[in-house]
């Protein structure tokens, strides 16, 4: 399963872009987070034109992944007549989107994640721990019989994920890792990373969501990045 990225950067560093993101299976674009930058990347490719099937799966409220995301569904649906599928664990953003002028019969909205789901794509929710005023979520993808796991932003990577990982039942991780060294409460860093995962299981896992400079750090220990398209 082929994740493609518009963005790779955390909140306070947007020089890498809004992290968002994105890849197509069963005649469907999905998209992980809409933040800050994510609409005018999109708006300069040609998925959001070719695809009448859009889906948009929120990991969690802050604006750095939602930041645009009332533009890009008021765009697909007066600009392009198309009523993008929006699901998240709760329905704040369906609020949030109304004050900002995006109301509801633009566009689809479901809380559950199975209904974004097609043939040979499985979607489980990973509950994450990042923000204590919100629910925050990664996923599970099962796309054709091959696991990948997406972080969202996180502190940890839940024992069962990792366990998943190390047998080998999830492939390829995509796992936020917005400091070199720092503890936080809210995100996770490379040092906790290169602790957790052996140096032979390093090239499986792609480092997010950076909050800095540090993309020659994360190779030097083995771990890939995301290319932005």
């Amino acid at each position: 399963m082929e994740l493609k990225f518009t963005g790779i950067g955390a909140a306070y560093y947007p020089v890498l872009g809004s992290n968002c993101a994105f890849f197509e299976h069963g005649g469907c674009l999905y998209l992980i987070d809409c933040g800050e930058s994510t609409f005018k990347s999109m708006y300069s490719r040609n998925e959001i034109y070719h695809y009448d099937k859009i889906t948009v799966l929120i990991t969690h409220l802050h604006a750095d992944h939602i930041g645009s995301l009332g533009s890009l569904l008021s765009f697909c649906n007066i600009v392009l007549h198309k009523k993008v599928l929006l699901a998240a664990e709760e329905d704040t953003i369906v609020h949030i989107l109304s004050q900002s002028g995006v109301q509801p019969d633009m566009y689809e909205f479901t809380t559950d994640f199975s209904k974004c789901e097609t043939e040979g794509l499985r979607i489980k929710v990973q509950r994450v721990v990042h923000a204590k005023d919100m629910l925050c979520c990664g996923f599970v993808f099962d796309c054709d019989g091959e696991k990948t796991y997406y972080s969202g932003d996180t502190s940890i990577i839940p024992e069962n994920i990792l366990n998943m990982f190390l047998s080998g039942e999830i492939k390829t991780m995509y796992q936020e890792c917005t400091y070199l060294d720092t503890d936080s409460i809210s995100h996770f860093s490379l040092k906790k990373l290169s602790e957790l995962i052996q140096v032979n299981e390093r090239n499986r896992i792609y480092c997010m969501h950076l909050g800095d400079d540090i993309k020659d750090d994360i190779m030097r220990a083995g771990f890939r990045i995301p290319e932005v398209v």
